[in-house]
């Protein structure tokens, strides 16, 4: 649930006090949410960790995905031994600037023992972190990245500092060790084969109202992954996310790729979008969320028929700044009303109204849109 303590709802996370619910204990947030809908934030203060057993022979990968926003950090860490003994085998951190560093030897971010990287910030970042117990000796491995273009190996390393470290795997621990940390976490991973890894870098996705009233989606991506397709999903203040459209992929490629979806299906009210990326074998990955405001037409206005000429049907588009009564009709060249398209109580709002007119001669016709304070009048030709 938003809101709620993480350690308060699952016994795969607890705190490092062992006391949830408390201070230490990470809100599941939807903020920056990779997986769609939650994810937890580790602010200032936060210590949790996710216990693996005290592993001791085996290759294991341990993933997560990242968020940071701009100006804020970061950190984590990896140790052989928690609780009665504590013992730290690396950390990671994710400073305000955009750069990182992992120290090999867990002390504390040492600057002799530290390997410099970069990650990027108000984007989703994978980190995995390998260890093989069973190789001599122990080996262990750092990697990050936003998509597998650039998923790069960092450092690696002898887990055990030359014999002077248990070769185990007992936690990965999370702590808000600054108070400019605000690190959303999702999709953690432990296993024994190496996660997905984020299979579109998105660049930008950016949603805007046209002058229809309609909403205008554009993203791009740097580079995809056996992209299949894009569900474009929408709420408002209402709802939950549903999916309005979809928008095919390119497939697996390193060019960048510009993408595009009109909403014009909405009224007036503020609207949550996001993109649901799909993979050729099933997998499904979110966007942020971006939020738009539509507003009312600020102008009574009729536009200009498409196509025109026509035959036999056309659309008719037409915008109303307040609610009342509205005629929309059609007239012959003479005057005399040979269509109602429209004519009672309206909304406020932009309208598309389709005239069919294959029961009436070629010829010049005029469409007129009145309310009790202004009219608008416009010529179309219906050409058979």
């Amino acid at each position: 649930t938003v809101g709620v303590p993480l350690c308060t709802q699952t016994t795969e996370w607890e705190t490092w006090s062992g006391t949830p619910g408390g201070s230490e204990d990470p809100l599941v947030s939807d903020t920056y949410a990779y997986s769609g809908t939650q994810s937890v934030v580790c602010i200032s203060g936060n210590d949790f960790v996710r216990k693996h057993g005290d592993q001791t022979s085996g290759k294991w990968y341990m993933g997560f995905v990242f968020y940071i926003p701009a100006g804020q950090s970061g950190y984590f860490n990896t140790m052989s031994e928690f609780g009665t003994t504590n013992t730290w085998n690396m950390d990671g951190y994710f400073n305000v600037d955009g750069s990182g560093l992992v120290d090999t030897t867990g002390s504390a971010g040492n600057p002799a023992t530290s390997v410099v990287f970069n990650y990027t910030q108000d984007a989703w970042n994978q980190v995995v972190v390998v260890l093989d117990l069973d190789a001599t000796p122990p080996l262990a491995e750092f990697w990050i990245g936003t998509s597998p273009a650039n998923f790069t190996q960092i450092a690696t390393w002898d887990w055990t500092q030359n014999g002077t470290k248990p070769a185990q795997l007992a936690v990965n621990d999370f702590y808000g060790a600054e108070t400019t940390d605000m690190m959303y976490i999702d999709d953690y991973y432990m296993g024994d084969a190496l996660p997905p890894i984020i299979p579109v870098e998105l660049t930008s996705f950016a949603a805007n109202v046209n002058n229809n009233g309609q909403v205008v989606l554009n993203w791009e991506t740097a580079t995809e992954l056996n992209n299949l397709m894009f569900e474009i999903e929408r709420k408002d203040a209402n709802s939950e996310f549903r999916t309005i459209g979809y928008v095919n992929g390119a497939g697996t490629t390193t060019e960048p790729q510009q993408y595009s979806y009109v909403d014009a299906t909405v009224s007036t009210g503020t609207y949550t979008y996001r993109l649901k990326n799909v993979d050729y074998d099933g997998r499904t990955y979110y966007s942020d969320a971006v939020e738009v405001d539509v507003k009312g037409p600020l102008t009574f206005a009729l536009e200009q028929n498409y196509p025109n000429p026509f035959n036999p049907s056309t659309n008719i588009k037409f915008s109303v700044p307040e609610s009342g009564d509205i005629k929309l009709a059609v007239y012959n060249i003479v005057g005399e009303e040979v269509a109602v398209l429209i004519n009672g109580f309206t909304e406020a709002g932009f309208y598309n109204v389709e005239f069919d007119a294959a029961g009436l001669p070629s010829g010049i016709y005029l469409y007129k849109l009145q309310s009790a304070n202004s009219v608008e009048t416009r010529k179309m030709v219906l050409l058979k």
